[in-house]
Parts: C-alpha cells; structure tokens; sequence
C-alpha cells in the first residue's frame, strides 16, 4: 500500500508543486506542516459565494451546481465535476462548464455523463490517496499520459479533492482546466478544499432530503391506506348498526305481534263456540289493543334510540308493572306449555324509568326461560317471576329450569349478534342489558344449583 501511494504522489507532483507545497519540494506537505505554513492568499468572493449559497439555498441539487460554478470561478479552471460513489461505480452529481470548453466535448450543464466519460482514473487515485491530487501538466507527467482520459480530452491542469461527511466518503470534487498548466495554486488549492468540504455536506444533505422524501411518500400512502381502512371500517360500523337495528326491530316487534296472534286466536274460539262468551272475546280484543299499542311503543322507542335520543323516564310501581308483564305472557307461555308464577311482588315498590322498555326486557327474559325448557317435561316447565326489596335497591328475578348455558360462553352472552340457538337473531339479550343500563342498573346470569338459569335485574329503589 505505501508503494502504491508513493507511486501516486510521484505522478501528482509531475515534477511540479503538490498542494501547497512549493515548486521545488518534491514530497507531500503533511496536515502538521500544512498547520505551520502561511496563509495563501484566498479569493475571498468565492467564499463569501460558498457561505451565501450555504445559507440561502434550498434545494441540494441547486446547492451542488452553485457550489461547484464558486468552485470554477474561483480556480479559473474550464470544467468540473462533483461525483459521487454509489455501490462502488462513479456517478456525476453536478458538472459545469465555461466557454472555453470544447464544442465538440460532450460536457455541458444538463448533458448526462457515462461512467465511461468520467475521470475515474483520477478520482479513484485520489482516494486511495486519501488527500487532495494536483497535476499540473497532465499531460506532461509520464505516468498520467498513457491514462485514457487525459488521451482523449487532454486536460493540463487537474485537481480532485476527496469529499467527505462524518468520516465518510462520498465522492470527490473534480476540476480541470483544458489549455493552462500550473492553474491550481496553493491559494486555489485551499480555495477547493474548503468547496469540497462544503459540498461534502451538500451530498450529504442530499441525500438525507432524499431519504426524507421517500419517507414522506411512503408515509403520505400508508396515511392514504390507513383513511381508506378507516372509511372501509366506518361503513361496517355502519352497516353493523344498521343490522343490530334492523335485529333489535325483528326481535322487539315479533314477542307483540305473536301475542296479537294468540290472541286473535283465541277470541275466534270463543266466538266459534255453539254458544259465543262474548265477555272472553271481549277481553281478548281488548288484549289484542293493547298488544298494538305496546308493538306502537315498541317501535317509537327504538326509533328514538336510532337518533340517540333519551328515554323518557317516569315514577311507576314496579309491582305493578310485572304483574302487567305476567298478563301480557300468559297466552304465549300458555302456548309453550310452561307454567308461570309470581313470588313477592310488593307494592308499592317505585321506580323511575321507562315502564314499556323495562318490561319488554322482562318479557325478553321470560319468552327465553320458557324457550330453554322446551326439552324437558311439560309438567317440569316451571317459570318463576320473583321480586325482593333491599333498603336502596330492587332486585328482579326469573328463575327457569332449562338447559342452562356453558360457563366458556359466558363472557359473550350480552354480544350483540352472538346466540347459540339455531335460528335465534342474538339480539335479546343484548337489547335486555342496553334498557337495564339506561335505567342505572344491572342484568346479572347466573347457573342455578338445581339446574337452568337465574336472570336477576337490579334497579335503583326509590324512597315511598
């Protein structure tokens, strides 16, 4: 490695001056030496361009051409070149040219360059080198006249500079003068050096806004796809409402509607008889009205909650009201063969809320006691509809002796949509604890010792 150095030296100096060094020296000027020696006299215009177009440029690919054009103007030199190593080959970053460059060299501006074209030779040179490389006389220097490119583009004075950015290197400025030897002197050195270590931090700026950019992109199309997934996730939201509703609707209105069936049903066989109980069609009709204007509530309140709208909420006795829930089931539960019974209801037991909702929901949870015993024995079908009070609270409870539910599933009960009857709709019971919630209180499930399920609602009691 120390010859092959030597032997580059040896071509730089040409039998000339290397960097700063005098013209009779015929080795390098060390860092330490370089430290000791005067000042060269710099052209201070092309520093003061250098800081300007530092601190005023914005877009690297600019800062580049301008830095290298302060570079050319302050060393005279006819072309330049700031190139840049990318997997090992050379490419040209900027290039620039002045009007006594050749017409007929492919250099100018904007016309692209091929490896081919470029001085690799030379930068390579100087950065094995690892310092700045002067030829004076390329073309005079033996060991430089045999190099392709001087052969055909015939540069004399030649300078190129290794650029570097936090230890690493990143290229190399390039400079050259076509018709002139001895053009870099060691007051233009100093002035190419500074340039190069300025560009340095140019490319390295380029290519951090480059990184940023592709950042930018990238991160512009992940916020693109993370709207379209959050629009794609708003309209299933939507439609996921939308069929709860539709559910909550189908599930609401079929407990009224079937009881408007039984009763019909059964206020024509009391018509149809050879001698007509006018008084039991009578209530039958009068049930029948009551069903539609209870199906009518029904559907006011769930469009109400469709527009989020809040419950009206009144003082009734809830003992009351539950023996007004046993009425409305008794032709469906009837129906189902299951019997049904009233413990401790005590009244007056107040509450305040909605009385249709708080009712439907017991009807729900009565309808799905009846549906869990329809396995069993007609004369073990026993629904039990209890209340007990506490001294703030009021506890609901109905009490079957069905098939029960497995403990695994437990914590999906009350999912909307979820259900593990075969044609159930997975609404009820999730509709049961909305209205239980909206009332401040609480829907509990629990397994009963002697089989089938205890459903308890606890309300907020009210003072007498």
């Amino acid at each position: 490695m120390k010859n092959e150095l030597d032997d580059i030296r040896h071509a730089a100096l040409g039998g000339g001056s290397y960097g700063l060094m005098g013209a009779s020296e015929t080795r390098l000027a060390t860092p330490i030496e370089r430290l000791t020696m005067p000042p060269p006299a710099l052209d201070m215009h092309a520093l003061r361009q250098v800081s300007h177009t530092m601190a005023t440029e914005v877009l690297p690919a600019r800062r580049l051409q301008t830095l290298l054009r302060a570079a050319m103007q302050g060393t005279e030199a006819t072309w330049g070149l700031l190139a840049v190593l990318r997997g090992g080959d050379w490419e040209a970053a900027a290039t620039a040219g002045t009007a006594e460059t050749s017409p007929d060299t492919p250099w100018g501006d904007d016309a692209p360059l091929t490896p081919d074209l470029l001085p690799v030779s030379i930068l390579a040179s100087a950065v094995r080198l690892g310092d700045v490389l002067v030829l004076h006389d390329a073309q005079a220097t033996i060991d430089w006249q045999r190099d392709d490119y001087v052969r055909r583009c015939q540069p004399r004075s030649v300078i190129c500079v290794p650029m570097r950015c936090n230890g690493t290197l990143l290229g190399a400025l390039y400079l050259e003068h076509r018709h002139a030897s001895g053009v870099f002197t060691p007051a233009r050195t100093a002035i190419v050096e500074i340039i190069a270590l300025q560009a340095g931090f140019a490319l390295e700026n380029a290519r951090l806004h480059d990184e940023l950019s592709v950042q930018v992109a990238r991160l512009s199309s992940t916020e693109e796809k993370m709207r379209d997934t959050l629009s794609e996730l708003a309209r299933a939201s939507q439609l996921k409402a939308f069929g709860e509703l539709v559910a909550s609707i189908v599930h609401e209105v079929a407990q009224p509607v079937t009881a408007l069936d039984s009763s019909a049903r059964a206020g024509l066989r009391w018509l149809d008889r050879s001698t007509p109980n006018i008084d039991a069609a009578r209530e039958m009709l009068a049930h029948i009205s009551a069903c539609a204007m209870r199906a009518r509530t029904i559907i006011s309140g769930l469009r109400a909650k469709a527009r989020q709208q809040e419950p009206t909420f009144t003082v009734f006795d809830l003992g009351e009201a539950l023996r007004e829930v046993a009425s409305l089931v008794a032709c469906t539960l009837d129906a189902m063969k299951v019997d049904l019974r009233l413990d401790g209801l005590p009244s007056p037991s107040p509450v305040r809320g909605e009385r249709v909702q708080l009712q439907q929901a017991l009807i729900s949870l009565l309808i799905n006691g009846a549906e869990s015993m329809l396995g069993m024995p007609e004369n073990d079908r026993l629904l039990v509809l209890a209340c007990e009070a506490a001294p703030d609270q009021l506890r609901i409870h109905i009490d079957d002796s069905g098939e029960g539910f497995d403990p695994v599933l437990a914590a999906r009960l009350f999912e909307p949509l979820f259900t593990t009857k075969p044609n159930g709709m997975g609404m009820g019971l999730a509709i049961c604890k909305s209205i239980v919630d909206a009332h401040h209180g609480q829907l509990t499930l629990t397994p009963r010792l002697k089989g089938g399920t205890r459903a308890t609602i606890t309300l907020p009691r009210l003072a007498n």
